[in-house]
């Protein structure tokens, strides 16, 4: 892992210091994080929005390139400055857009598109296949309703009803 809870406290300080803004809450790494790849909480005190938290997926940090991981941080940044600034969320509104430019990435929409280092069978505990038209439909980390009862649904490509659980552990 070339990527470590120092290295990304040390470069999104350094993204923030340079937009001149001070960070002031925790940066932690979620292991249980697995769609989402970074998040900035925030909490509203007497009408001024403040970060409480910055958080990065531990998969992410697994199974990314660096420069993956680099427009994640960089992303992450420009919320904590957005809202610092402001002392409002903007989400993924212009105002944000700008930031991004700012701080110098082009990942300022709600969707990254991830490099891996790792296929993604290292990456997920579930696939889904469909007998009908032999081909896995869907991965997925942990076990829910719908994998427990594959009876109830369908395959999207086919049609066909016929799934099977593979498991990957």
């Amino acid at each position: 892992m070339s990527y470590n809870l120092a290295r990304i406290t040390k470069e999104f300080n350094e993204i923030c210091n340079k937009a001149g803004v001070q960070v002031t809450c925790p940066i932690k790494i979620n292991g249980r994080m697995t769609r989402t790849l970074g998040q900035v909480t925030h909490e509203t005190v007497n009408g001024v929005t403040i970060s409480t938290l910055v958080q990065f997926s531990k998969q992410l940090l697994e199974t990314a390139t660096d420069a993956s991981i680099e427009a994640v941080i960089k992303h992450e940044a420009a919320h904590y400055i957005t809202t610092a600034r402001t002392g409002e969320a903007h989400g993924h509104d212009s105002y944000f857009k700008a930031v991004c430019a700012e701080i110098g990435t082009d990942n300022d929409g709600t969707k990254t598109k991830v490099e891996r280092t790792v296929d993604d069978s290292a990456i997920y505990k579930y696939f889904i296949k469909c007998e009908d038209c032999d081909k896995i439909i869907a991965a997925r980390h942990r076990m829910s309703k719908n994998l427990k009862n594959l009876s109830t649904c369908y395959c999207k490509r086919c049609g066909g009803n016929h799934l099977t659980l593979i498991q990957n552990f």
